[in-house]
């Protein structure tokens, strides 16, 4: 049983496409990460097939915000939970419940912020704007 379900959620292969950069050399947000690339992954990622529910984009975009909202004193304890968005994305992958084209765009996406606290609040307004787009709200 576990054999057959476990691709069930795969997407074709997009030939390696790389869905930064998110920012710009100087740090600054890339702002069509908040326009049209927003849009472009929310319909992939909400495409029936392999669709991930509305309610699940919201929950994982909720998390992005709890890390936020923790008092700028918890910076240490912020990097980490940013890291674990990596891990917790790959176990829903696993589980059936995110599609793989979205755990490669939440990988690549905390790859890039990295340790940056900044680049973290940026990567919170790409996550909004693809929970607006999100065509099955």
């Amino acid at each position: 049983m576990y054999n057959n379900q476990q691709n069930r959620n795969t997407t074709p292969d997009r030939g390696g496409a790389k869905y930064g950069p998110f920012f710009k050399e100087d740090g600054s947000l890339n702002l069509a990460w908040v326009g049209e690339k927003a849009q472009r992954i929310s319909q992939e990622i909400s495409d029936a097939r392999y669709g991930l529910t509305a309610t699940g984009l919201r929950n994982f975009y909720n998390e992005f915000l709890r890390i936020r909202n923790l008092p700028a004193s918890h910076s240490e304890e912020k990097k980490i939970l940013i890291k674990l968005l990596i891990a917790k994305v790959n176990y829903k992958k696993l589980n059936n419940k995110a599609p793989d084209i979205f755990a490669k765009f939440i990988t690549e996406l905390i790859t890039e912020v990295g340790d940056d606290l900044d680049k973290f609040e940026k990567s919170c307004l790409i996550m909004e704007a693809v929970v607006g787009f999100n065509p099955r709200k």
